[in-house]
């Protein structure tokens, strides 16, 4: 069994041009520089039909299912970091990210993990 996680951004205008082209800069940069690519699924972005709701911005992303905790924890860390860059090109959206069962909540910029 895998861990993932999971990312929706929603609000009332789609995403720009250059919030396009910055977000995908930024995957590009996350998905070039993550070490266990081959262990792992990349950054993805779900395809969606942006006429039915908010929802500017979703996705997963299934972290390498290694028993090494310096690895889950790493891969963890380096996404969390991809979306905190994310978060700061995309403004004004309501976020909804979490690790499986558990919420990543950002305060001041950085990501903590709450139950």
């Amino acid at each position: 069994m895998g861990t993932a996680i999971y990312y929706t951004a929603e609000r009332a205008t789609l995403l720009t041009e250059k919030e396009q082209e910055d977000v995908i800069s930024i995957v590009d940069k996350y998905n070039e520089s993550f070490k266990y690519i081959e262990e792992a699924e990349s950054f993805d972005l779900y395809a969606y039909d942006d006429s039915e709701s908010d929802v500017i911005l979703a996705g997963a992303t299934k972290v390498p299912s290694s028993i090494d905790i310096e690895v889950l924890m790493y891969s963890i860390n380096h996404w969390l970091h991809c979306l905190t860059e994310i978060r700061l090109v995309v403004t004004d959206a309501e976020w909804h990210v979490h690790v499986d069962d558990t919420d990543a909540v950002w305060v001041d910029d950085r990501w903590h993990m709450e139950k």
